[in-house]
């Protein structure tokens, strides 16, 4: 029997990003809330008590904030996707669960956010 994986949590990470359908709306930088979930084998940190071994929570805030500034958006899709393969290309993760926020959508009915939330697994033979 196989227990079930490790996970490290980033929660509501604050961003802005140039984002939204139209090109009105992306001139506004808007805020984001991020929260990214890696599944991760925490076993060899928790062993050795050392930085080296663990996933660094700190990169993981300075991708979703890079990639966020990186670029004009059209949808959170899109942020949501760059940031999961982001987190598995450059960090020691099997699955990258990512929420994005929109906090102020614009939308004719008031909303307090949109959201999405995607789950990527590293691909089979990826380093």
């Amino acid at each position: 029997m196989t227990s079930p994986p490790d996970k490290i949590f980033v929660s509501d990470i604050d961003c802005v990003a140039a984002i939204g359908v139209t090109s009105e709306e992306r001139t506004i930088k808007q805020r984001l809330s991020v929260d990214v979930e890696v599944a991760t084998d925490v076993r060899k940190a928790a062993r050795s008590d050392s930085f080296k071994d663990a996933l660094d929570y700190a990169e993981v805030v300075r991708i979703v904030v890079e990639l966020a500034g990186s670029r004009d958006f059209h949808l959170i899709e899109t942020f949501a996707e760059l940031i999961a393969g982001r987190v598995l290309s450059d960090l020691s993760g099997d699955t990258a669960r990512v929420v994005v926020r929109k906090l102020a959508p614009v939308l004719s009915s008031r909303v307090r956010f949109v959201s999405v939330e995607i789950v990527r697994r590293r691909e089979a033979g990826a380093v």
